[in-house]
């Protein structure tokens, strides 16, 4: 127990911005400090989770998406401590797959 009531926090939050397009979501988040080899990214339909899980710096975030995304589409870049991450939204059944009739 720390006196002065001050606890230290192993993780850190990043710093992130979910910019939402017309096509695509966009996640971008500030991890610096930090080797590409050490970040962790997992996501589903509707969250993204970044984590740093070796280094000198931890950090440990889940993002809710503001829409439904395919978490297939995930692309990824990270550069000069800026994680990216974009999906494609997932339609919301507004186009359906035509069936041939035999």
């Amino acid at each position: 127990l720390l006196r002065g009531g001050m606890a230290v926090k192993g993780e850190r939050e990043p710093l992130v911005d979910v910019i939402k397009g017309e096509e695509e979501i966009r996640v971008v988040a500030e991890v610096p400090g930090v080797a590409k080899e050490e970040l962790k990214v997992t996501a589903d339909e509707n969250t993204v989770t970044i984590e740093s899980i070796t280094g000198e710096q931890r950090y440990r975030k889940r993002i809710d998406l503001p829409d439904t995304v395919d978490p297939k589409t995930a692309k990824s870049t990270y550069k000069n401590g800026i994680l990216e991450v974009s999906f494609k939204k997932r339609s919301k059944g507004s186009s359906g797959v035509q069936i041939n009739i035999e």
